[in-house]
């Protein structure tokens, strides 16, 4: 299957195949074998092309998907159902595999247009090309542009955070009153105070001046990015946890001070 991935992350950087494979210490055909995935990398090379375009090596070995599984877990309905029928709440999204999260961020902006809500989508400037062709296959570009808000994760560093969640503040409050809003955001580190989770604290404690404003906020990171010890603080922040192929009620999450968080049932079992 052809690493749609691998492509973008090469014309991020602006590089062409001849000079990965240069950086790789290995020849363009076989680089291009790669790309296409008719050709899997040794771990060694797999180190040489990650460390030329800044990315985890271990992405080239999560392509162990088959696509009966695929249709099976994906295309079966249960993420882009939960994207329809729950107009708020909040869903931390670790992903594996590139493809399938690109897939679930253009199911994400299609239910939201299905729903005649608005999506502001915030993510790297390497994907929105790609997501931007898969929506026009779709929607027409009026569609796109009533309804889905681009933001470039990367424009975003020359604001303060105090500035970060006035701007989209704005950006909210320009929306209808009655009409639903999803953010679906893309980051790369985790941190539990940052600009959108002040933004989420912001609309809150805010909904009357937003007439109740309902607001389905996705948080998505590459889940091999990700420490261990992070992944149960994230979960302990929000309620629902997405994976490449389901959405569950987050095992980890707290509601308030007051509630208990019990061990796994293979804990209990050996106690």
């Amino acid at each position: 299957m052809k690493r749609e991935w691998l492509i973008l992350y090469r014309e991020s950087k602006r590089l062409t195949q001849a000079q990965v494979a240069s950086f790789s210490f290995i020849d363009r055909s076989y680089y291009s074998q790669i790309e296409t995935g008719k050709r899997n990398p040794s771990l060694t090379v797999a180190n040489n092309i990650a460390k030329a375009l800044d990315f985890d090596p271990m992405m080239f070995f999560q392509d162990h998907l088959n696509q009966s599984t695929f249709q099976q877990n994906v295309l079966s309905g249960e993420i882009p159902e939960f994207f329809r029928c729950n107009g708020e709440g909040e869903v931390l999204y670790l992903y594996n595999d590139f493809e399938l999260y690109s897939h679930h961020a253009v199911s994400y902006l299609l239910t939201a247009v299905e729903k005649d809500s608005f999506c502001i989508i915030i993510d790297y400037e390497m994907t929105f090309n790609h997501l931007k062709r898969s929506l026009e296959t779709i929607l027409t570009k009026r569609e796109i542009k009533k309804y889905i808000h681009f933001v470039n994760k990367e424009d975003l560093g020359q604001y303060e955070p105090s500035e970060m969640v006035t701007y989209f503040q704005r950006l909210v409050a320009k929306f209808d009153e009655d009409k639903l809003v999803r953010i679906w955001s893309h980051e790369k580190q985790y941190d539990d105070n940052d600009w959108l989770s002040k933004l989420e604290k912001y609309l809150t404690t805010k909904r009357a001046q937003f007439n109740n404003k309902k607001v389905l906020i996705i948080r998505s990171y590459n889940a091999s990015m990700v420490k261990a010890v992070s992944h149960i603080r994230m979960m302990r922040n929000y309620p629902y946890l997405m994976t490449d192929f389901e959405i569950v009620d987050s095992p980890f999450y707290i509601i308030n001070s007051n509630s208990s968080v019990f061990p796994s049932l293979f804990i209990q079992e050996n106690m």
